[in-house]
């Protein structure tokens, strides 16, 4: 791919953002951006921050790959801004003005300018002055109840996936504002919640919680380690996922067992039938697992058609077969002179790798291109007025093969902001999501085809595979996630849909890619996490097995990343009049957010490991009890001075007074004691006591917040993240609401998601051009589905 064919060949962008949201910049670098990575003299904070390998940070080298370096200087930066399509800045509500650079006059000056600010909680809501880390926001932001063990303390997962996410998402609302200029010829500001981009990720817990306390019911919100449904076994070496939720799944597995008399009753061919059974049958299943290996137990599952994925050690990632044979992790520069191996990038598009080109820029490396007077030419302009706030992708239309949680993310994101998203589906071949409560309607389906019409189509019959071809031919953009081959199998692959329509932008998301060793392997999104990496390290440090977690990640994370990969590709065809395929690996995603973890495995083999609630960013650092039932507490200090305000926060007690102390190489020395001294003081207090006491003294440290209680947090409910929707076949509930807001943009639009087939006749007449008599006639025959009321 030539540098003019890349998606965002042309486009400019100011990166200023440090640590939080650091990953904006350089996605939007992998997919051709010439993004300048701003800072100062000094360096930016993340160059200090951990893994460090020689005195290097990795997490920096990772997330500012493929930038250009410039020192930062306002007036520069003020006259750059006018030659800018992009300016990214995490310093925080009022950050970018006192570093002279107002937000407000850099857009007037520069209407055509885009300004992304990324912040902890928003510019707005009682939180916004907050301080926070990576770890306090995944306590708010779900990631954090839903793992460990039910007797021990919940687990903070590892790296820094709040900050990383934050960064796709602004990505993600970058790439809409340009779509959205294309149309009006203005920038906009964009606010950025890295909180509320988190809560959008962890799973279906916010519309589950809610929808169960609506009707009244206890919301059994704790952590279970990996669960009934995501159960992990130990084997002969390591260990494996193992997810049954099909009929033909447990048939298989069922033979496996020898097929006996005892498990062939029909009640066991549901999940829930087979929990009433659930102890006796781990034991069976075990017995089995443990006389195997580890990778050669999960090949012969998936040879017999059962889910089934090994659990990886960050070492054995890196050389794993499958991620060999995709050349996720190419040995290339990390600093000047060293290499290591660096995951490639996220996704490819037209089956070239949109990703590493070049290593991280030392400090002001290209300040002398930009003396010389590279951006000459200043951006037009736009002519006309600004226009009132609107949803970017209204005239887009997609087509939604879309199942379980990542296609169907991906169109949600694009409904909720003005798209036609057309979901096809049928009774025959439904989404799995939809009926997972043994109904037509679930509340996690709900969450994910909010705002969507249906399409009830049998694909199977030549008939239905004609209409839905002409619906692609109206259509911008294709999204899926089926297993490997089933959509050529199905009649809409790629190369038929690109001769149906050649300007169309398709986004394919299949569990470990369409090329690889492993690429056939069938799986959900929790089965990517034992291949990435992830498992293993989001564990208590003084255990071997996995404590597990029941999140569903990286499902949704992986539908943004598609979405992401989408645009981009518009933006693309808006410029060169091309189509194309977009196409990611979900088991990218894990690997993605822990690629510094795994280049710091390659440069020292053996050093990455769990580290529970402890954290290599500073000490102390973890969770903490309080007073209640699963009340817990998330507290962190990044440096000596935060430890002194922690310190006064709780008294200046006689314990805390030890000059060993006033390091952090010696309270990490200690952590156990001023772990042990931390719960006696927070168990006697509620976990709202002890937050507010800490965060008015300026120390990071938040409430861990399930689900559900994230629908009544006083500062999601004062952004107006939750949004309450009287859903069909369900009553009362909240969806997630956006995580930005943006000056150009209007509300998105969040509506009860369809029954199967509920468009159906609306289609066939408005898209298709039929007439009652054929729409009877179809539906009669089975082509065409509608409700069944």
């Amino acid at each position: 791919m030539s540098s003019d064919e890349t998606p965002l060949a042309e486009i400019r962008v100011l990166d200023l953002a440090d640590e939080s949201g650091e990953l904006a910049g350089r996605l939007l670098a992998d997919l051709g951006a010439d993004v300048v990575r701003v800072e100062p003299a000094e360096g930016a904070a993340s160059r200090q921050a951990p893994p460090l390998h020689d005195g290097r940070s990795l997490h920096f080298a990772y997330r500012n790959f493929n930038k250009r370096g410039m020192t930062f200087d306002a007036g520069r930066v003020r006259d750059l801004a006018g030659r800018a399509d992009v300016l990214i800045e995490s310093f925080g509500p009022g950050g970018l003005a006192e570093r002279g650079l107002d937000p407000v006059a850099l857009r007037a000056a520069n209407p055509g300018l885009v300004i992304l600010s990324i912040s902890d909680f928003g510019a707005t809501g009682p939180y916004r002055d907050w301080v926070a880390s990576d770890a306090t926001l995944e306590a708010m932001g779900g990631m954090q109840w839903q793992a460990g063990l039910p007797e021990r303390e919940p687990l903070l997962p590892p790296g820094t996936p709040a900050w990383d996410i934050a960064g796709i998402l602004g990505a993600f609302s970058v790439l809409s504002a340009l779509w959205q200029r294309e149309q009006t010829g203005h920038g906009q500001a964009i606010d950025l919640s890295t909180l509320e981009s988190l809560a959008q990720q962890t799973n279906w817990a916010f519309s589950n919680g809610t929808y169960n306390r609506a009707k009244g019911q206890d919301v059994a919100e704790v952590r279970m380690g990996s669960g009934p449904m995501y159960k992990i076994y130990k084997c002969k070496t390591g260990y494996v996922r193992l997810v049954i939720l099909s009929p033909r799944q447990w048939h298989a597995m069922r033979e496996w067992l020898g097929d006996p008399e005892y498990l062939r009753d029909p009640v066991y061919d549901g999940f829930l039938g087979r929990m009433m059974i659930a102890d006796a049958l781990a034991v069976t299943i075990g017995d089995l697992f443990e006389t195997m290996d580890h990778e050669a137990l999960a090949k012969e599952a998936q040879r017999r058609g059962i889910v089934c994925t090994p659990v990886l050690a960050p070492d054995e990632v890196l050389v794993n077969e499958h991620f060999a044979s995709r050349d996720t992790f190419p040995e290339v520069e990390y600093a000047p002179g060293a290499t290591g191996p660096m995951q490639a990038g996220f996704f490819e598009i037209d089956g070239e790798r949109q990703g590493y080109r070049v290593r991280a820029p030392e400090v002001g490396e290209h300040d002398a291109d930009f003396a010389a007077g590279i951006w000459a030419e200043p951006r037009e302009a736009p002519a006309g007025p600004v226009p009132d706030p609107a949803l970017p992708f209204t005239g887009l239309r997609v087509i939604d093969f879309g199942v379980g949680g990542v296609g169907v993310e991906a169109s949600r994101l694009l409904a909720v902001y003005g798209a036609d998203v057309i979901k096809i589906e049928s009774r025959t071949a439904p989404d799995f999501i939809r009926v997972v409560m043994s109904t037509e309607m679930s509340a996690s389906f709900a969450s994910s085809s909010t705002s969507k019409r249906a399409f009830g189509v049998d694909l199977k019959q030549p008939r239905g595979r004609e209409l839905v071809h002409r619906l692609i031919e109206q259509a911008d953009v294709v999204i899926e996630n089926n297993s490997t081959g089933a959509m050529e199998k199905m009649g809409v692959g790629w190369e038929t849909i690109r001769k149906i329509n050649p300007r169309i932008v398709m986004g394919s998301a299949q569990l470990l890619g369409a090329h690889g060793a492993w690429a056939d392997w069938i799986g959900y999104g929790p089965n990517t996490q034992p291949v990435g990496g992830l498992v293993h390290l989001w564990n208590y440090p003084d255990q071997e097995d996995p404590a597990g977690s029941t999140s569903i990640f990286p499902d949704h994370l992986a539908g943004r990343v598609t979405a992401v990969a989408v645009l981009a590709g518009l933006l693309r065809r808006q410029r060169t009049g091309l189509g194309g395929h977009a196409q990611l690996a979900q088991v990218e995603t894990v690997t993605g957010v822990i690629g510094d973890l795994l280049l710091k495995t390659g440069l020292e083999p053996g050093s990455v490991q769990p580290l529970g609630n402890r954290s290599d960013w500073g000490s102390p650092w973890g969770s903490y009890p309080c007073a209640g039932k699963e009340q817990w507490v998330a507290i962190t200090v990044r440096s000596d001075e935060q430890w002194k305000k922690l310190v006064v926060a709780i008294g200046d007690p006689d314990w805390a007074k030890q000059s060993a102390f006033d390091t952090e190489a010696g309270r990490r020395a200690a952590a156990d004691e001023i772990d042990a001294q931390l719960r006696e003081w927070t168990s006697g207090q509620t976990r709202n006591t002890v937050t507010s006491t800490l965060q008015m003294f300026g120390v990071p440290a938040a409430p861990m917040l399930t689900g559900s209680e994230q629908a009544t947090d006083p500062h999601f409910q004062a952004r107006g993240y939750p949004r309450w929707v009287d859903q069909q076949g369900l009553g009362w509930m909240a969806f997630e609401g956006e995580c930005f807001k943006a000056s150009g943009m209007s509300r998105t639009i969040v509506t009860q998601a369809p029954k199967v087939g509920e468009h159906t006749r609306e289609i066939g007449r408005h898209l298709l051009g039929l007439a009652e008599d054929d729409l009877d006639a179809l539906i009669e025959s089975g082509v065409l589905q509608i409700p069944k009321d």
